[in-house]
């Protein structure tokens, strides 16, 4: 954590303190920014530049992937639980034309440091350094809306393989013709790899998903990016399973690529399938391997064997994560 972080945690202790000391009206408003801005620098994310076969070495200038951890806002809200809490009920009010809005500002605040799950939308900033050309280092900024997400709306949050396919995209220069590539995105969540691709200069790039609500989240961050890519909607298990005459079934595309997309069977079943109809040349795919979906990876790469597409490359990374360290295996497929 920055030594900035360091120092706004020390206000909100401090302020937290003299609120419930004081109960004063401008301590109070200054809490609410302060944790603003703690939730605000909590949204940023920051991807290391240089070792990719050790993905959590940091570059030169040592920089974390977060500005403020997980664990900072717990910190957070120990200190200001009670007055948040007094606020939400109205047993801190002080009549004036800003009640409302500062109740509305602590639940938001408060959830927001209850767990992502339990939180509202948030954009966050993801910064993914890389070397251009002459060897200078440059830094793209991808700006990614998440909204309050539950139950199966998981394409409202950026996965952990996404991540790192983006920083393989921009540090390995992994698809060095995509200039003169048709790329399609298939399971696309919040647009990361997609947003990426359209950076480096894909000559088309289509993002697809199969939910409307989160390509409607899409469409937002394809805007807020000021991007060219196109979005779609695409469930690449119904494109296998129908029969029917549709705008996908006579598509190919040079380049098709996805990551996070092997969390069920079915999945492992029909996404061989789908990649063997759309793809010209090349598949690009990263997953992280989890205990509890190996039947998955397994069922995926005999799949994909299966059907004739010849796997050039597999790679396996480490990335801390917020439960932990977690293992991710990177796929290169071509015919």
């Amino acid at each position: 954590m920055t030594s900035s972080a360091d120092d706004l945690l020390d206000k909100i202790e401090e302020t937290s303190h003299s609120v419930k000391l004081s109960g004063k009206k401008g301590n109070v408003d200054k809490l609410l920014d302060l944790l603003d801005e703690l939730i605000q620098l909590s949204a940023d994310r920051f991807i290391s530049l240089g070792d990719t076969e050790h993905f959590d070495i940091q570059d030169e200038d040592n920089e974390k992937q977060y500005i403020v951890h997980p664990d900072d806002l717990i910190r957070a809200r120990n200190y200001c639980n009670l007055v948040l809490l007094k606020l939400i009920s109205t047993e801190l009010m002080f009549n004036d034309d800003k009640d409302d809005e500062r109740i509305e500002r602590a639940s938001r605040i408060l959830s927001h440091m209850s767990g992502r799950g339990a939180a509202g939308s948030i954009t966050r900033r993801w910064h993914i350094p890389y070397l251009n050309a002459d060897g200078v280092r440059q830094e793209l900024l991808v700006h990614l809306h998440e909204p309050c997400y539950i139950g199966n709306d998981i394409g409202f949050k950026t996965w952990g393989a996404a991540p790192i396919m983006a920083k393989k995209l921009l540090q390995q220069n992994i698809i060095p013709n995509i200039s003169d590539c048709s790329v399609l995105e298939l399971g696309t969540g919040t647009g990361m790899v997609g947003l990426v691709c359209d950076h480096l200069g894909a000559a088309d790039i289509h993002v697809t998903d199969y939910h409307s609500r989160v390509l409607e989240n899409v469409a937002y961050n394809v805007k807020l990016n000021k991007s060219r890519a196109k979005v779609s909607k695409l469930d690449f298990i119904e494109f296998v399973k129908s029969s029917e005459s549709n705008e996908w079934q006579e598509a190919k595309f040079d380049v098709v690529i996805a990551s996070d997309l092997l969390y069920e069977m079915e999945h492992a079943e029909y996404l061989p399938i789908a990649v063997e109809k759309l793809m010209k040349n090349d598949f690009y795919f990263m997953i992280p391997l989890r205990d509890t979906h190996w039947n998955e990876v397994n069922h995926f790469e005999a799949k994909m064997e299966s059907l004739g597409l010849i796997c050039r490359k597999m790679e396996q990374y480490e990335r801390e994560e917020e439960e932990g360290l977690v293992q991710f295996r990177y796929y290169e497929y071509t015919r």
